[in-house]
């Protein structure tokens, strides 16, 4: 992704942003970030070229994290509709399903920009649910392989080989307290195929062919600036 685009991205975000606490009282906005759990998907077929040899591949999830910040913008007394604007470090790492003439093990970094678009419903007690799409921008791609009888890690700069965007949908929960102080847990399943990389393969670098898609669990702890959630009344008061 372009820097321009980025940009441009950025401020329709604020852009948003700031029409919405023009209008609403109870606009909040905050900071988040937390702990990925991310894994590439992709079909039974796919093989990655390891000295240029083609050998069946595995994916196994690979951790990471996510930062960034995020406006909530009420549209009843139950929903909200909420923007975020996200680094995200996600990936996964290949293995081959069992033992090859020649084995490896190649681990891949995506960057990304992710801009959740979800709506919420929140409950009295601080829980709530939400759903909706994440836009994601790519920035950089790398690949770090290891390969059992040679020394040391030999890491690929990838990005040309994929595509600058990609879309998800997020589905997750989670408990705002009366402090503002909120955690949240939340699946991105991957919709499109982000990968470039031609069916033939690249014999010279260890990228998977076929569609790759992003499977992400994330584990988030976030804070909301603003008027604080008032706390649930007793039945007696």
């Amino acid at each position: 992704m372009s820097l321009a685009t980025l940009r441009k991205w950025c401020l329709l975000f604020l852009s948003i942003n700031t029409a919405a606490l023009t209008v609403h009282a109870q606009f909040q906005y905050g900071l988040k970030g937390g702990l990925n759990i991310s894994e590439i998907l992709t079909n039974s077929s796919s093989v990655t070229y390891v000295d240029g040899v083609p050998q069946q591949s595995r994916n196994f999830p690979a951790a990471g994290y996510h930062a960034g910040g995020l406006a909530n913008v009420p549209l009843s007394k139950k929903i909200s509709l909420q923007g975020e604007l996200l680094f995200s470090a996600q990936g996964a790492t290949d293995k081959p399903p069992s033992v090859y003439a020649v084995t490896a093990k190649e681990e891949y970094r995506f960057d990304w920009i992710n801009v959740p678009i979800l709506f919420k419903y929140n409950l009295p007690s601080g829980f709530f649910f939400e759903t909706g799409p994440q836009f994601g921008f790519l920035i950089t791609a790398k690949i770090k392989q290891a390969v059992i009888g040679s020394p040391g890690d030999q890491t690929y700069f990838v990005r040309s080989q994929f595509k600058s965007t990609d879309i998800s949908w997020s589905l997750g929960t989670g408990y705002l307290t009366t402090y503002n102080l909120g955690i949240d847990i939340r699946y991105n399943l991957g919709l499109t195929n982000f990968s470039n990389v031609p069916a033939s393969g690249v014999p010279t670098v260890p990228l998977q062919t076929g569609p790759m898609k992003n499977s992400v669990v994330q584990l988030g702890i976030f804070y909301m600036f603003g008027k604080s959630r008032p706390p649930v009344k007793s039945k007696d008061e």
